[in-house]
């Protein structure tokens, strides 16, 4: 009973992998903040007014909402299929905490943005710019990174050491086939929930943030 116990308590663990996706996530939004400011005067100074009058104008704006879902599915699918295709290769580790590290940048430098046009209320205009799809893209993503990052291990073990298994006649190409086709119920998946949270997207989001441009003083 106490190692049943003590296996489900290690289950529960958010893996290394998304530990460290998180690390360098926040190491960016902090840097992102720290580049918007430095570089508010030089940087931010022509963009206010164009932001403002985007502000101002969204409620009047006539903004295709499929327009919005296919961009936001061609952007997604891009980022699933790269993690996946840096999965299979040596520069994995690299990848995904680059990843992690330009994500949370460029949310940073979003977030430093607002603040400096809005004050400590642009947090709340931040976040209903990402809500509610971030609310499920965030934990998709930890968990496609959790899932490559085992996938990769698996992979390049089969690319290194062909002969650990022996079990089966089947040759190292073979493996690797049979690996990537054990892939195809979690992919399939993951496009559900890319789908999914584009459609969310296009059609929570926008709509939102249109609301809530329209009720600013």
């Amino acid at each position: 009973m106490k190692s049943v116990a003590q296996k489900a308590k290690v289950n529960k663990k958010l893996p290394a992998s998304c530990k460290i996706t998180l690390f360098f996530a926040i190491i960016g939004i902090i840097i992102g903040c720290i580049t918007g400011n430095l570089l508010k005067e030089n940087l931010y100074s022509p963009l206010i007014t164009i932001y403002n009058e985007t502000l101002n104008n969204i409620p009047e704006l006539d903004i295709n909402k499929s327009d919005i879902l296919l961009l936001a599915i061609k952007r997604n699918l891009k980022l699933f299929v790269l993690l996946y295709l840096f999965s299979l290769t040596n520069l994995w580790t690299y990848y995904y905490c680059a990843f992690a590290l330009y994500t949370g940048f460029t949310n940073g430098l979003l977030l430093s943005f607002n603040i400096i046009l809005h004050g400590l209320p642009g947090i709340m205009h931040f976040l209903f710019y990402l809500c509610p799809q971030a609310l499920l893209f965030a934990p998709l993503y930890l968990m496609i990174i959790a899932h490559c990052d085992r996938f990769h291990d698996e992979f390049i073990s089969y690319v290194n050491y062909p002969s650990h298994d022996n079990a089966y006649n089947y040759s190292t190409k073979q493996k690797k086939g049979k690996l990537a086709l054990y892939q195809f119920p979690f992919i399939v998946m993951c496009l559900l929930f890319i789908v999914a949270g584009c459609f969310i997207e296009a059609n929570l989001n926008l709509p939102l943030v249109i609301w809530y441009s329209s009720h600013l003083i």
